[in-house]
């Protein structure tokens, strides 16, 4: 089996020059976009029934963007099992935020050009942006994908996580039986690439009293998430990293938060390549996935950095760029 190993990425950087003209930007404001815990959570296949709501807030520090936003667009962006994506607008008009905004599913799926969902569909909701002078900035194009995707420093003002998109699926049901750990599962890494490797995860299942608050969202319980840890040799390179993951049981969302996986020594790859340092942290973060509940597969993305904490190079962070990942649930090892 071939061994991805990751390279570090290390920059550096001259005096800063801009590659756009000051006075040519645009000021403009991010809007989180989240389900309303207070209503369904899961598409109907085969039915426009349900009654769905997405949460809109502005984070914070974002300024009097009052001053220049005309309305915001709630826009839909719907992805079919058979494969392609289409947009349409669910609701235009909005001025105010925080506010909940009600799906009307039958008008929003005869845009869509279809009856209704079916198992495996998804509907993401954004926001596009249209300031007062005419111009829009969108949440979505079928070129950029979503836009605020990733801001790691955005807050809201409640406390809680910033949301680019609300997900509703048209899943399978969930199949508990598959994630009760104990067991082996394969773990794919640097998916659909030419140093695609597989090798076994051990999956241990926490208890519910082991589900970090700050992983249960608002309007459930800990009791509403499954929370795996997860064992494997990390690229090869001889460190048995620890994985968490939480599977919300009501609406199927990972969460993946960011996290130490592994504290390095002496011992570890690099130190005995290059004499980096003894001790440090490897850290997986910004990881994105979905679970498809009829293959039991998730697949995801996510970073990882190196966090060296002694020796000559302590207090250096070494990257390792992002990768994309595969867990199959579907059976035991």
């Amino acid at each position: 089996m071939a061994l991805a190993i990751p390279a570090i990425l290390v920059s550096c950087s001259k005096d800063p020059e801009l590659p756009y003209e000051l006075e040519e930007t645009i000021h403009t404001f991010a809007v989180s976009a989240s389900k309303s815990t207070a209503h369904d959570l899961l598409l109907n296949a085969g039915s426009t029934d349900g009654d769905f709501y997405v949460k809109l807030d502005v984070p914070q520090y974002m300024g009097d963007y009052s001053s220049y936003l005309k309305e915001a667009q709630l826009l839909c962006v719907y992805t079919p099992v058979a494969g392609g994506v289409s947009s349409a607008i669910a609701a235009e008009g909005i001025t105010t935020f925080p506010t909940e905004v009600k799906i009307d599913m039958p008008a929003l799926c005869s845009k869509l050009g279809i009856t209704s969902p079916k198992i495996g569909d998804k509907m993401q909701f954004t926001t596009n942006l249209i300031h007062k002078d005419g111009t829009v900035i969108p949440g979505w194009t079928p070129t950029m994908g979503f836009n605020y995707r990733a801001p790691s420093f955005f807050t809201m003002a409640d406390g809680s996580d910033y949301s680019y998109c609300a997900t509703f699926q048209a899943a399978a049901p969930l199949q508990t039986a598959k994630y009760v750990g104990g067991n082996n599962v394969l773990f794919t890494e640097s998916l659909a690439s030419d140093y695609e490797a597989s090798y076994p995860a051990a999956v241990t299942r926490l208890a519910s009293k082991d589900i970090p608050a700050n992983v249960v969202g608002a309007g459930f319980t800990a009791d509403d998430y499954i929370g795996l840890k997860l064992v494997f040799d990390w690229y090869g390179l001889g460190c048995d990293v620890e994985f968490y993951i939480y599977i919300n049981v009501k609406d199927y969302s990972v969460t993946i938060p960011n996290q130490v996986v592994y504290k390095t020594d002496a011992s570890f790859y690099y130190n005995v390549a290059y004499g980096y340092g003894e001790k440090g942290e490897i850290r997986f973060y910004n990881a994105s996935g979905e679970l498809d509940t009829q293959t039991n597969i998730l697949t995801f993305s996510m970073n990882a950095n190196w966090d060296i904490l002694a020796g000559a190079y302590n207090g250096m962070t070494l990257g390792f760029g992002s990768d994309n990942y595969q867990i199959d649930f579907s059976e035991s090892l």
